[in-house]
């Protein structure tokens, strides 16, 4: 009898061994791997949301199928939940963590193998969530994936679930559990739609205006149209030619957007404040450049610009924010020069005579000449003993006295007269570089439009003829009767 019992118990532990060693049974092909019914009152809402930090949040939905009056249906509780996952993420070491409506579950998600799946299933188990038809419609389910010290295990949602058939990486299929494990409804969930790329960097628009101030001048520069072009075409080369030296991008080219008599703007977009910001080093610089298409080739101010102040800002706003903001500016004032050859009074407007401040061209006399004619007004005066000169005595010019030769004259024309006069070329005494229009001795009324035409050899230019600093240009002065008068004006071409 005692060797019956001890043949029974061997072979029983042999039988169980066999067992334990045994693979497991493919005995449910498909999820959930178990025998359940798939109707029922619970389901995941179709998209995930993607919370940063390897977290995703499925939300439970109370959703009973019409008609259906089962237990599943009616009755059941909602207990646990599993996924269909990849069997790699079974890696040894790894914890997951789960949060039900923001707290965490009572339980740690966990990866195991599906015991009565086909081989390499496996889920992903989330159970003792106390959840049933009252309080599950809404709740919110976190899974916070991870890795091993190793680095094993799975972090995204497409490494982790398995896809039904067909569809894309990252979508995931779900089993919802009642207590009793005899509810299981599936859901398929979508994985979070990818962010929405950012918007782009908001333009930096900018602006670059060339402004004139009045101090104190009788003849107030005004800009004319062809100037505003050229500024707008050497505005538009620079910032074109400067932005590709440094990789900044232009997204509005620069145009001409203001041209009036003290004001040009010419305007642009730059694709960014970065792209703005990438010319920052040489901001400086380029708006020197800019104020030095006022001054033009003199380098300084020219004299058609002094008692003036000349501003260029280089302005440019990104939505609400400054992305450019330089300002240079400078101040005009007459040339400091050795002209006329006596002590007088030379401002303009000591007496009420003043000379426009360009001249104009005509064919001259002769073939061989060419008439530079100098227009002259009459202007309030400044508080000072010249103020009540009225008499326009004579016109001197600061010429090169080694030229003497090739001035034929001057052809001149009060105001009221129909026809011009033509009256000899004086020079002062020798080293007074000096050559007058004289005698005059006109009125107001006769200075008033009034105008006195160089006549020169087309052998030379007016450059040749006049001196001092500016190209182009001649210096003279007005003097009444007594020489103690002699406003200066300096006149050239136009810009």
């Amino acid at each position: 009898m005692r060797v019956g019992i001890v043949l029974s118990v061997a072979l029983l532990a042999a039988f169980v061994q066999v067992l334990w060693a045994a693979p497991l049974t493919s005995q449910f092909a498909s999820f959930p791997f178990c025998e359940c019914d798939p109707i029922g009152a619970y389901k995941l809402k179709e998209h995930i949301i993607f919370k940063g930090n390897g977290t995703y949040c499925f939300t439970i939905k109370v959703d009973v199928p019409v008609n259906c009056t089962s237990f599943c249906c009616r009755q059941a509780d909602l207990r646990k939940l599993e996924f269909n996952v990849n069997q790699v993420c079974d890696a040894p070491g790894v914890v997951l963590a789960a949060t039900l409506n923001g707290a965490p579950t009572a339980i740690n998600p966990n990866v195991e193998i599906a015991q009565q799946g086909p081989s390499g299933a496996a889920i992903l188990k989330i159970t003792q969530l106390g959840l049933n038809l009252s309080n599950a419609d809404g709740a919110e389910l976190c899974v916070t994936l991870g890795t091993n010290r190793a680095g094993k295990g799975c972090t995204t949602l497409a490494d982790l679930c398995v896809p039904p058939a067909g569809a894309p990486p990252g979508v995931c299929t779900a089993a919802l559990f009642s207590s009793n494990t005899d509810c299981c409804p599936t859901s398929v969930v979508n994985p979070p739609p990818p962010p929405p790329p950012p918007p782009p960097p908001p333009p930096c628009f900018t602006c670059v205006n060339i402004s004139l101030s009045v101090v104190t001048t009788p003849f107030p520069f005004s800009f004319p149209q062809t100037l505003c072009n050229q500024y707008a075409a050497a505005v538009a080369a620079k910032f074109t030619t400067a932005a590709a030296a440094v990789g900044a991008s232009i997204t509005v080219p620069f145009n001409l957007t203001t041209c009036n008599s003290d004001l040009v703007s010419v305007c642009g977009a730059f694709a960014s404040e970065a792209d703005s910001q990438l010319l920052a080093d040489a901001a400086d610089d380029i708006a020197t450049d800019f104020l030095n298409l006022v001054t033009g080739r003199f380098g300084t101010c020219p004299p058609y610009l002094d008692g003036q102040n000349v501003l260029v800002s280089i302005t440019g706003t990104a939505e609400s924010r400054s992305c450019f903001d330089v300002i240079k500016s400078i101040s005009c004032s007459r040339a400091n020069v050795s002209f006329p050859k006596c002590i007088c009074d030379t401002k303009p407007g000591a007496t009420p005579y003043a000379a426009l401040p360009f001249y104009t061209t005509q064919p001259g006399r002769l073939k061989t000449t060419t008439q530079y004619c100098f227009k002259f007004t009459s202007i309030p005066t400044i508080d000072g003993a010249c103020e009540n000169a009225t008499i326009f005595s004579k016109v001197e010019f600061w010429g090169n006295e080694a030229l003497r030769r090739n001035i034929r004259g001057f052809v001149i024309k009060p105001n009221g007269a129909t026809n011009y006069t033509v009256i000899s070329a004086s020079w002062g005494a020798k080293g007074d570089e000096t050559v007058k229009a004289t005698p005059l001795n006109w009125s107001i009324n006769q200075a008033t439009g009034s105008e006195i035409c160089m006549d020169l050899d087309t052998s030379i230019s007016l450059d040749d003829f006049c001196l001092g600093p500016f190209t182009n240009g001649c210096y003279l002065t007005i003097f009444d009767p007594t020489r103690k008068c002699c406003p200066m004006f300096a006149i050239l071409d136009r810009p």
